[in-house]
């Protein structure tokens, strides 16, 4: 009996991780097309410099915005008695951290910016630009608890609205404002204008609100948890961020501006899919608690979905780099090429290890990302300064993906001990995906030039390429793989059975 309970427990949660998985992929579509649209019109309108300087302000604010959090709002999720004043706790930390962060990064502005440049002509314009994206610290602390809790419930259909909404507002202040001439302030009201419709709005989605309480002993608690949650954000973030400071100091920002749209392009199968996947999945292994054996079941499928997402969103990115480049941001940028190429790698390997942070989490060995992030912290700081003088982009990209391989051994290593998995699991699960989508992308690559002949331009061809690429991988997996043909079955019975009953509720009223 309790076998069969287990099993229900193990069914509902898949539901429930499916349906989150559904609904967070939906704003992250949606969210990105607008944002490709943004970036894509204002690559056209400005030059690589303008976006160093948004990169630059950048790198001191998303520091900031680590810390506004402290790791609470994973100890929130976490955490299984007196969530009320957990809740109220947590809501008054941030938000007063957050008035004090943004007070400090006021002062400290000139000094930041003196930071990241040397160019005495770019550091006063960095200034103001750091100022005003600094007020994203208290604007988004105000929806960071009510965030966190439909998170734990794993109410992501409520939990997007707020995201989705502000990134079309966001996205569409840029465009209008890059249009009209507004250049680099586009940018950076177009932000302001999204972090202010997301914290406003999701509180319409929450019945949940803050009383005048604060716990000094919960709050220490919960920061017992959260502390190497922290450590380790603060350590990716050097991690990340790292490359980025000595690319502009030593390189200035128009190398920048190349560096960080090759990493944003390459970097978004890693990026959009790590978001999603681990804002379902963190709740979803927190529910599953000590169950070692329902974890590694949950863990491998859908790392196994992950991947076959990403891998050949990937190789597709490194093959067709110089296409998309040329075509959608002109030869002005023809520097990120290469870059593009080899952060792809690095991109991939993120994404497929997305789900390791959260069963670290979940399992209670948070101090565990603090170590893996201490070994790449300390790598990357060693070699970035020669990669970079000796190589330049290219040499810092190279690193960033050599490092990435290492990295991700170690983790599959870590994790490993925790859910018992073995390597053949992962050959098993990645071999297939790994063939079928480097014989997919081989086949659209080869046939872009033909295509190029045919239709005359790039835009023209390149999609008829990614269209040939989806067929073609798609096709080998439909062919090979049984369990792929049961879910999308599965998926269509469900659809179909939501449609009868919305019909059903819509002719008995």
């Amino acid at each position: 009996m309790g076998e069969t309970n287990g099993e229900i427990v193990t069914a509902n949660l898949r539901k429930q991780a499916t349906k989150g998985m559904f609904w967070v992929t939906v704003a992250r579509i949606a969210t990105r097309a607008l944002s490709f649209a943004a970036t894509l019109i204002l690559a056209r309108l400005l030059v690589p410099d303008d976006f160093g300087l948004v990169w630059v302000a950048d790198l001191a604010v998303n520091a900031f915005l680590l810390l506004q959090e402290m790791g609470l709002g994973a100890a929130l999720i976490y955490r299984k008695d007196r969530l009320e004043e957990a809740a109220n706790t947590a809501f008054f930390a941030m938000v007063g951290g957050s008035l004090f962060l943004y007070l400090v990064a006021l002062l400290t502005a000139p000094y930041l910016a003196a930071v990241f440049s040397k160019d005495p002509i770019i550091i006063p314009q960095i200034i103001p630009i750091l100022r005003v994206l600094s007020l994203t610290l208290v604007i988004s602390a105000l929806g960071r608890v009510p965030q966190a809790l439909l998170a734990k419930e794993m109410d992501f259909k409520r939990k997007i609205m707020p995201g989705l909404l502000g990134g079309l507002i966001g996205a569409s202040v840029s465009i209008a404002l890059a249009l009209t001439g507004f250049g680099v302030t586009a940018i950076v009201l177009g932000r302001l204008c999204s972090s202010v419709v997301s914290a406003a709005t999701v509180w319409f989605f929450v019945d949940w609100r803050p009383a005048l309480s604060f716990d000094l002993g919960l709050a220490r608690e919960m920061l017992g948890y959260a502390k190497h949650i922290l450590a380790s954000q603060v350590m990716v973030f050097f991690i990340t961020n790292i490359d980025d400071g000595f690319v502009s100091r030593l390189l200035g920002t128009a190398a920048l501006g190349e560096y960080g749209l090759a990493y944003k392009i390459s970097n978004t199968p890693a990026t959009e899919i790590s978001r999603l996947v681990s804002e379902v999945m963190f709740p979803t292994f927190s529910k599953v608690g000590d169950d070692r054996e329902r974890m590694k079941r949950i863990y491998l499928r859908t790392t196994r979905y992950v991947a076959m997402l990403s891998v050949p969103l990937s190789l597709a990115i490194i093959a067709f780099a110089e296409y998309f480049v040329y075509a959608a941001y002109g030869r002005k940028w023809e520097g990120a090429i290469v870059p593009m190429q080899l952060l792809g790698a690095y991109g991939m390997l993120r994404s497929i290890a997305v789900n390791m942070g959260s069963v670290f989490k979940a399992s209670g060995k948070p101090k565990w990302l603090l170590y893996i992030a201490t070994w790449r912290l300390v790598t990357m700081a060693a070699l970035l300064y020669p990669a970079t003088m000796r190589w330049g982009v290219v040499g810092v990209s190279a690193l960033s993906a050599i490092v990435a391989v290492v990295d991700f051994g170690i983790s599959v290593t870590l994790v490993n001990r925790i859910i018992g998995a073995r390597a053949l699991d992962y050959v098993k699960m990645l071999g297939p995906i790994f063939i079928f989508s480097s014989i997919a992308t081989a086949i659209s690559r080869w046939a872009a030039p033909y295509l190029y002949d045919l239709l005359g331009k790039t835009y023209f061809s390149m999609p008829v390429c990614g269209v040939i690429l989806a067929v073609v991988y798609g096709s080998l997996l439909w062919i090979t793989d049984s369990d792929l043909r049961e879910t999308v079955r599965t998926f269509w019975h469900d659809w179909l059975e939501r449609r009868r009953r919305l019909a059903e509720r819509a002719g008995n009223s």
